[in-house]
Formats: C-alpha cells, sequence, structure tokens
C-alpha cells in the first residue's frame, strides 16, 4: 500500500506565505534598472536581532579547539543536563536529561515526534489558523491533519464542545500552540487544563508546541505538563517542544529539542538517529552557551515596545481587536469599511503591488483567518510604524 503522506504531498498547494515573498523576489527582479525601494516586509517571523556575541563565539572556539565527530543521535549529554535544568526553571516542571533529545528545530521536533508516532491514516487535530507546517509534516507523516477552530469570537481560543466532535477512532494526537503563532494569543492556564483533560479522556497524543514560551509580554504562559506528576508525565501521552531560534536570535542554527517519557524519548531517538545521525557539536556548544551565557531583557523589550506601538496605531486608526499577550506577531481584519467580503490572498498582493509592503495573508494559516493578514513585529520601528499605518489605510481607501 502507499503510504497515503507521499501521494498527498504531490497535490498539496503552494503556502500562500511562500509564494508572496517569491512573488515580491520577482517582481523585484523584473523592475531591472527601475529599481523598487526594498519593501516593508512584515510577513517573516525573523528575529532582526543578530545572534548574541557569546553564542557565536562559543560556536568558533568549538571548531577550533574540539574534534567535530558524529555524536550521540539524541544530543550530547551535557547539553541535555541544561535542557533540564532549564525547563524546570522556566517552563515549571520537573524532568531528567532522559526526557530530552535535542532536534533539527523546533520544526524538527515536532516532525520527529509525528513520524514516532502517527501511522498511515491516523488524524491529527490541529489549530486554525495555525502554523503551515503542520499541515505539511502530518501529510508526510501519513496522518490526516484535522482542523479546530480558533475562533476570534472566542479570543482565539479553541471550543472543547466543537473538538469533542471532531474525535474518532482515527483521532491520534491532539496539536496546541501556545503562545500562539499566527494570533499571538497565550492561552490561559484553565484552557492548558481542559486541552489536557481532554487528551486524557480520549487517549491522545498532546504534542504542545511552546517554541515561543520565553516570549511572553502581559500573560502568563503554561504548559500542559505542569500539570502532570512526574509519574504521569512517564505515562507518554504528552510531548513539548521547544526551540532556541526565537528567544536567542537563533533561525539559521536550527537547534531545537522535544521533551517527552524516557520511554518515548528513546523511540524518538532511534527516528532522529535514522532521519540525520545527529546534530553538529559546534550548534549544541553554541546552544550550550545560549543556556548558560548572559541574558539580557533587551529583545523581549523591544517585541513589546513593537507591539504597543502596533496596538496604539491600531486604535487611533479604529482597526483594533485584540491584545497579542506573546510572540511577536499580530492577526488584523481588512474586512474594508463597507463590509464587504475581501481575500486575504488578493489583499497582500494588491498591498504589495500598490504600497510596496509584504504581509503574511491569513490563508497562509488555515481557513479561520481568511480575512486577516498577519503582521510580524521583528521588522525596524520605523516600517512597523509606516508599514501599519499604511495597511490601515489601504483597507479604508
Amino acid at each position: 500500500m502507499v503510504k497515503r503522506g507521499i501521494s498527498d504531498m504531490y497535490h498539496m498547494p503552494a503556502n500562500d506565505l511562500r509564494l508572496i515573498n517569491m512573488y515580491a523576489q520577482q517582481r523585484a527582479r523584473e523592475q531591472g534598472e527601475h529599481t523598487l525601494p526594498a519593501p516593508i516586509a512584515l510577513a517573516l517571523g525573523e528575529p532582526h536581532f543578530r545572534t548574541p556575541e557569546h553564542i557565536r563565539s562559543a560556536a568558533l572556539k568549538t571548531i577550533q579547539d574540539e574534534e567535530i565527530t558524529y555524536g550521540p543521535a539524541g544530543g550530547w549529554p551535557w547539553l541535555k543536563e541544561l535542557i533540564a535544568e532549564k525547563v524546570k526553571r522556566v517552563n515549571g516542571y520537573d524532568i531528567t536529561a532522559e526526557n530530552t533529545a535535542i532536534t533539527m528545530g523546533g520544526t524538527g521536533a515536532i516532525q520527529t515526534a509525528l513520524n514516532a508516532i502517527i501511522e498511515n491514516g491516523d488524524e491529527v487535530l490541529i489549530p486554525d489558523p495555525a502554523w503551515p507546517q503542520y499541515h505539511a509534516q502530518i501529510t508526510c507523516s501519513g496522518g490526516i491533519p484535522v482542523r479546530y477552530a480558533l475562533s476570534p469570537m472566542r479570543g482565539w481560543l479553541p471550543d472543547l464542545e466543537q473538538l469533542e466532535g471532531l474525535v474518532n477512532p482515527r483521532t491520534r494526537m491532539l496539536i496546541i500552540n501556545t503562545p500562539a503563532n499566527p494570533t499571538g494569543r497565550v492561552f490561559p492556564q484553565h484552557v492548558i487544563a481542559e486541552l489536557l483533560h481532554f487528551a486524557l479522556h480520549h487517549d491522545l497524543y498532546l504534542l504542545s508546541d511552546e517554541c515561543y514560551d520565553e516570549i511572553v509580554f502581559d500573560d502568563k504562559h503554561v504548559s500542559p505538563a505542569t500539570f502532570l506528576t512526574p509519574q504521569e508525565f512517564e505515562a507518554g501521552n504528552v510531548l513539548c517542544v521547544y526551540s532556541f531560534s526565537k528567544t536567542y536570535a537563533m533561525t539559521g542554527w536550527r537547534i531545537g529539542y522535544i521533551v517527552a517519557s524516557k520511554e518515548m524519548i528513546r523511540t524518538i531517538t532511534h527516528v532522529l538517529d535514522s532521519d540525520h545521525t545527529n546534530i553538529s557539536k559546534i550548534v549544541q556548544r553554541a546552544a550550550a552557551a545560549a543556556l548558560t551565557g548572559p541574558r539580557s531583557d533587551e529583545m523581549l523589550a523591544v517585541y513589546r515596545s513593537h507591539r504597543d506601538l502596533a496596538l496604539t496605531i491600531l486604535q487611533r486608526t479604529h482597526h483594533y481587536a485584540y491584545t497579542p499577550g506573546g510572540t511577536f506577531y499580530l492577526l488584523l481584519d481588512i474586512t474594508p469599511p463597507d463590509g464587504l467580503p475581501v481575500h486575504a490572498r488578493d489583499f497582500a498582493y494588491a498591498l504589495l503591488c500598490e504600497r510596496n509592503i509584504i504581509v503574511a495573508p491569513g490563508t497562509s494559516f488555515g481557513h479561520v483567518a481568511s480575512k486577516y493578514v498577519r503582521i510580524s513585529l521583528t521588522a525596524p520601528v520605523e516600517d512597523i510604524a509606516h508599514g501599519i499605518e499604511e495597511i490601515c489605510a489601504f483597507i479604508d481607501r
């Protein structure tokens, strides 16, 4: 039998976020000598900070002083120990190094978990709107993505009653993401508890994507693992995913990690070994420096100030809808004053052509946000201010 995911991947449409960035590049090339100014880029979730110097120095020192050989598939013990300490200190639950595995970014952690658990035809519940890769990754693992709505009328939170209606004998896993991309919503503690109870009641795996766990402003991030005793955690239903990418401006370094029961980590380690053997020691030393080196609150303070600036402009232009509690994203409703329907993809292309501003169409993230665009707040402050002013004017034109 052909694995479902392989055949389905051939027919999967390209993501709108990737397409609009490709279009922007093509548009710039076609201008030739009539070069346009660089567009205001408010689409990608790429921190504009440089990776801190002590992290870069650790990588250079490793190259100079150490043998760069094959390493353990699940990561070097010295980094796994540091991660266990970080999880206890930051995320609030007790684990050991044996509960961790080092992966190729948070993306790799999610794909590895899916490959370790999902069988052909299994259904996985994913939020809508959500990070686009969930759909592709589940399909690649042979699973079937099933979307549950995060309605703006509910503050971008899930509806447990709707989730109950989606469960059937083929349902294998529930994925949650908080702080959430693309909404910036931080799920309250009681919602996390309800989602955990839902997953355990239906004997589902709960995959908690917490890659923005340290980019939180007004709210408090809560991991579902904090509701479990160490013995309950070892039952294996809950897996938590983290990344160095956003917290330490290490997107291109490609390093993250997954926390799960010891038995699950043994399975995941086999998957990692078959996939890419191991993560480079150079990158792992850099990650260790990130966990042990000096911490600055500058990045978080800048992201908070960018968010507050965006909200001030949206309030002044009467486009304010909600306050993101974390990440560096917000969704903006692009419905014009006359109330006529507008499609996010069409809006984003028109905005690029007429105002030279790139945003992520809400259609990149599912169906619920089809009349929204995602604005990334990692750009320079002048680009954020001018860009949001222009977007609001474009909506009201």
